[in-house]
């Protein structure tokens, strides 16, 4: 059976302390349900957008939003049937972790299929048949591939040892899966996306909270950097030494983490200060309007609302008061575009 070798630091045990503690606050919090039903369309179109962008996928995050909400995009198809797929695939887990007792080789099979399908289905769902290198990294060759993961999976079916957290184990499978660099494309992203899968099983669903692969996005030098480190820094007895990992793979949770909080507390914050303002049902008709639009002219309100220019021009100034809209230009040459906190309103 596969048998990690690292050491819990004090690096790490503050990092798995704080995330509790940050983890509880995000399970515990109340949202509305419309913001909170928003705030989950945004954590996936980041998580899609992060986890394929590591890839080299070229598409922004505001592209991959429309993919994954049916709109059509210009750009590379393979790079959207990519985001199409990371986005079925996440969906897949939640599934999967509603019925899933134990993992097994055809868990991390499946993912893989899903994700390559359509775009080199020969290997997607196979484990690849032939030596690779990735760098300066010559993984196992493909004869040991199969072996090598029944092992994997049997230590991760494995009770977790008293005392250690599911977000090490986490850590562990996530460097163990591109180790053994099981296939010939899509590592990566498999072994993103199975740690999503164990998270979830184990009562850390990420997916309604934050984007973990946004921490690897933002410094994609660190991560691979990070990943390495077991391979450099081995044991006496020469085995891959995880410690280093570990410490950045939770520092890098804790930061998502705390990222999510801090939005969910601004939303809070903004929602209080506009707790006592009181509209009209004409300056919450033009803030609707606004959002649908995204940038308007008075002549875009004069067609919905039966009133004078000067009575939507003095609706139009008090929004702006209120910094529920901002303002473009001069008088017959306005725009208007609306703020987040006016999207509190417009929803």
């Amino acid at each position: 059976m596969y048998n990690p070798s690292f050491q819990i630091t004090p690096i790490i045990l503050k990092n798995i302390e704080e995330i509790g503690r940050v983890f509880g606050y995000l399970k515990a919090i109340q949202l509305p349900k419309a913001y909170r039903q928003e705030y989950i369309k945004k954590v996936a179109a980041e998580t899609v957008h992060a986890s394929t962008a590591i890839e080299g996928n070229t598409l922004t995050q505001d592209q991959v939003a429309k993919v994954i909400g049916g709109e059509k995009v210009q750009a590379i198809e393979r790079d959207i049937r990519e985001a199409k797929n990371y986005f079925e695939t996440l969906e897949h887990i939640r599934e999967v972790a509603k019925q899933t007792e134990i993992f097994s080789q055809q868990t991390i099979l499946e993912l893989h299929k899903r994700l390559l399908s359509g775009i080199d289905d020969s290997i997607a769902g196979k484990y690849r048949n032939n030596q690779v290198r990735v760098s300066d990294y010559l993984p196992p060759e493909a004869w040991q591939i199969p072996n090598l993961m029944a092992d994997f999976v049997e230590w991760l079916n494995a009770p977790i040892p008293q005392g250690l957290s599911p977000i090490i184990y986490a850590g562990i499978a996530h460097y163990q899966l591109v180790a053994i660099h099981g296939f010939r494309d899509g590592n990566g992203r498999t072994s993103r996306a199975f740690i999503t899968l164990y998270l979830m099983k184990n009562e850390y669903d990420i997916t309604s909270s934050f984007a973990l692969e946004s921490y690897y996005n933002r410094e994609r030098k660190n991560y691979y950097n990070a990943l390495s480190t077991a391979d450099r820094a081995r044991t006496k007895n020469g085995q891959p030494d995880l410690t280093t990992w570990l410490e950045y793979f939770t520092t890098g949770f804790l930061v998502e983490a705390e990222r999510a909080q801090s939005r969910i507390l601004e939303f809070l914050s903004t929602q209080q200060k506009l707790s006592g303002v009181s509209l009209t049902d004409t300056q919450r008709t033009i803030l609707k309007i606004t959002a649908n639009k995204g940038t308007t002219a008075m002549a875009d309100y004069l067609e919905k609302l039966k009133m004078s220019q000067k009575g939507v021009y003095k609706a139009l100034q008090k929004l702006i008061e209120l910094e529920l809209l901002e303002q473009f230009g001069e008088r017959k040459g306005s725009r208007y575009t609306i703020t987040g906190k006016g999207l509190n309103y417009a929803k």
